[in-house]
This record gives C-alpha cells, sequence and structure tokens, in this order.
C-alpha cells in the first residue's frame, strides 16, 4: 500500500471509530434508562440488565456502521479540501479515482464485518435479549425470582416473595396460593425459602422453613391445616416459564438460514403474507410468512451491498472550496442517507405485511442509489471547476434568496 492510500485512510479511520464510539454510547445509555425501570419493577439484579444491554451492542452497532463509514469519508475529504492538500494531490497526477481506492476497500472490510454482523450475530443477540426480556417480565429469571411481584405458576399457584437475595434464590416471606374449579383454596406460607437445584436431574426446588399449609372447602366449610418446619415444593422453572425457541421472528435467523427457507418456500410454492400454520412445533418455513423470510433476506443484502458506494458518495459531498462556509454537503448527505435507509425499510416492510414480492422494490431502490452515487463521482472526477454539489449549493441558495425575495415586505416609497 502506497503512502497516499495509508494517508487517506488515518484520515477515515479515527472519525469511524470515534462515530461508533459515540453512537454506541448513545443508543445504549437511551435503552439502559429503560431497560432499568423494568429490572426495578420487576425485582431483578442491575447484572442482569447488563446482559441485554451486552446483547444489544451488535444492534447498535449495525446501525451506526453506515453512518460512522460515510461520515469519515465525508470529513475527511472536507478536511483534505479546506487544507488545500486534495489540491495538491490531484495536481500531481493522482486522480479522484485513484484517491480513492483505499477508501473504497475499506468500503468493503465494513461491508463484509456488517455482512458477518447482520448476518449472524444479530439473529443471536437479538434471540438471547428477547428471552432475557421475557424471563424478567414473566417473573421468573435463570438466576431466581423477582421480589415483590405475582407471579402466575401453570399449576395453578400464584406466588410472590417479599425480599430476595443472593441472584433471586434466598427468600423471605414466601406465599403461595390456589383455587381449584370447585371454589377449593389453597394457601401455602413460609418465612424464608431457597432455590435448590438437583445435581443429578437439574429439577429446581424451592425449599421452604417454618410454614403453614391450610386448605379450605367453601362446599363443606371445612378447613384444615398443616405447620411444617422444611417442605420441598419442586418447581421445574424450564417448564414453568419457557421462551419459545429461535426463529419466532425472521430478524432471529441468520442468513444461511434465511437462503435455505427462501429456496424451500419456493420449490414448495408458498407465498404471501401469511405462514401456513402458528404450531410453535411446525418447521420454521411454516410458522414464518414467505413474504417475510423474502424480504428479509434481501433487505440484509441490499443493506450491506449499499455500504460499498458510501465512500463515492462521501468524497464528492465533501469535496468544498475555502469559500465555502456552508455544509451543504453534509446535510445534503445524511438527508439521502436517511431517505434510502427509510425507502428500503419501508420497501422491506410493505412486501412483508402485502405478500409482494420484495426483490424488484428493495433491488430497485440500491440500482436508483448505485446509478446516482456513481454518476455523482464520475462528474465530480472530470469536473473543472466547481463540483456539482457546489453548483448545486450555489443554486439551492439562489432560489431560496429568490423565494425569501417574494416575502421581504417593500420599502416605503420616501
Amino acid at each position: 500500500m502506497k503512502a497516499i492510500d495509508r494517508y487517506l485512510l488515518g484520515q477515515i479511520t479515527p472519525t469511524v471509530l470515534v462515530t461508533l464510539f459515540i453512537a454506541a454510547v448513545i443508543l445504549c445509555m437511551e435503552r439502559l434508562m429503560r431497560l432499568l425501570d423494568i429490572a426495578v419493577g420487576n425485582g431483578v439484579s442491575t447484572l442482569v440488565v447488563f446482559q441485554m444491554l451486552a446483547n444489544l451492542i451488535p444492534h447498535y452497532i449495525g446501525l451506526a456502521l453506515p453512518a460512522a463509514l460515510f461520515l469519515g469519508v465525508l470529513l475527511a475529504f472536507r478536511k483534505l479540501s479546506l487544507q488545500s492538500e486534495l489540491d495538491a494531490i490531484l495536481s500531481s497526477g493522482v486522480g479522484l479515482s485513484r484517491f480513492i481506492r483505499s477508501a473504497m476497500a475499506f468500503a468493503v472490510f465494513m461491508a463484509a464485518f456488517n455482512f458477518v454482523l447482520s448476518g449472524y450475530l444479530q439473529p443471536y443477540s437479538r434471540y438471547a435479549y428477547r428471552a432475557i426480556l421475557f424471563n424478567i417480565t414473566s417473573g421468573v429469571i435463570e438466576q431466581g425470582i423477582g421480589e415483590g411481584i405475582f407471579m402466575n405458576l401453570p399449576n395453578g399457584y400464584t406466588l410472590r416473595v417479599e425480599q430476595s437475595s443472593g441472584a433471586g434464590r434466598e427468600l423471605v416471606g414466601v406465599f403461595a396460593h390456589k383455587q381449584s374449579d370447585a371454589g377449593e383454596i389453597t394457601t401455602l406460607t413460609a418465612k424464608r425459602g431457597e432455590l435448590v437445584t438437583g445435581e443429578m436431574d437439574g429439577i429446581v426446588t424451592m425449599r421452604l422453613y417454618d410454614g403453614t399449609r391450610s386448605e379450605w372447602d367453601p362446599a363443606t366449610q371445612r378447613q384444615s391445616g398443616l405447620k411444617f418446619e422444611v417442605f420441598d415444593w419442586p418447581l421445574d422453572l424450564a417448564d414453568i416459564v419457557r421462551f419459545r425457541g429461535r426463529g419466532g421472528d425472521e430478524r432471529e435467523l441468520t442468513i444461511g438460514e434465511l437462503l435455505t427457507i427462501d429456496l424451500a418456500n419456493r420449490a414448495a410454492g408458498r407465498s404471501g403474507a401469511t405462514a401456513s400454520t402458528t404450531d410453535e412445533k411446525a418447521p420454521v418455513e411454516q410458522r414464518l410468512p414467505p413474504s417475510a423470510i423474502e424480504s428479509e433476506l434481501h433487505g440484509r443484502i441490499v443493506f450491506t451491498l449499499s455500504m460499498i458506494l458510501l465512500p463515492l458518495l462521501g468524497a464528492p459531498l465533501g469535496i468544498i472550496t475555502r469559500r465555502a462556509t456552508r455544509s451543504f454537503g453534509l446535510i445534503f448527505g445524511i438527508l439521502i442517507m436517511v431517505s434510502y435507509h427509510k425507502v428500503l425499510e419501508f420497501g422491506e416492510a410493505y412486501a412483508a405485511s402485502t405478500g409482494m414480492t420484495a426483490a424488484p422494490i428493495l433491488w430497485g431502490a440500491f440500482a436508483v442509489f448505485t446509478a446516482g452515487t456513481i454518476l455523482l463521482f464520475y462528474r465530480t472526477d472530470i469536473a473543472t471547476g466547481a463540483t456539482p454539489i457546489q453548483k448545486l449549493e450555489e443554486a439551492w441558495v439562489s432560489g431560496a434568496s429568490l423565494f425569501a425575495a417574494l416575502f421581504k415586505p417593500a420599502r416605503a416609497k420616501a
């Protein structure tokens, strides 16, 4: 790699890293406040909150990656333009198409990283986050039981503990209540308890100390009670509250799984926005709408390939003259990025909800974005004098001035 390529990468890389760090911190802090509210409301440890937050990091990095790459290239060329370094480089015989090669290579690397991130890491981390959130809101987590909440068990009991410690395994003030269809009421109380996991079978047992068990039959008005010092109550927490398997959402599937299911749907003639069945025991390709699978597959591929074009967009928008004091290129570029991203999101969601084929919508938007980006870069590369963005800025300023003059009050005549 030549020195000029290393120099350009040295200008781009710090901005990319700083943007990724700032974006990840801002997004994580925003979500951290919400997760802490959920944790406090359900009485779980803050360690679980940070575990959930760690599973969200791949998603946040995927959101910030295109913006970081775009800003890195744009600000690098803006700095080189303002310091006249770009003029010196171009006047030495190095064309813009040659100078951009290292940035394109960097974009290919970033696109490959995003492909692994969105294709394989994000599906697993997204499922892990949802599983922990489900366990928290359901009142049972892997580490134990939250305090101060009422938990409905499948065997008909409603369970509540006043205090829990030791990661939810040491319990104080245990109360369990059950009412049968015939009206019989069973109540179980204990001063304290603990969760014990069997070494051989893995069954979780709630061991209660110093408690009572009472029954009351409203039909016969008969009441009975039993005091105990130690009572073992088997609770298989995995069977009490079990989160669904991975694949209940198309975003939880890897890129390879999406491709396999999409090919299977095509071979079986399945299409549309309606799943074949809602049975959780059925194969994934029958539980998810075929249009959702196709939209997710094409959306990830298009999003990844679009990152390769970002240097071709950021470089022309970053080239300015010394006299230019406005940030027209930056604002215009952000507008293009946001609009293109929203078009892809809308196309993907629309195709998934209506059952349309997602390929023409998503790849059509990608073709327009590609053609416009390449044309802008080519016109900038061969331009002499003002670049296309500078001409567009001048036209915008002139149009804005004429528009403002229409509403400017006329001066009073002498």
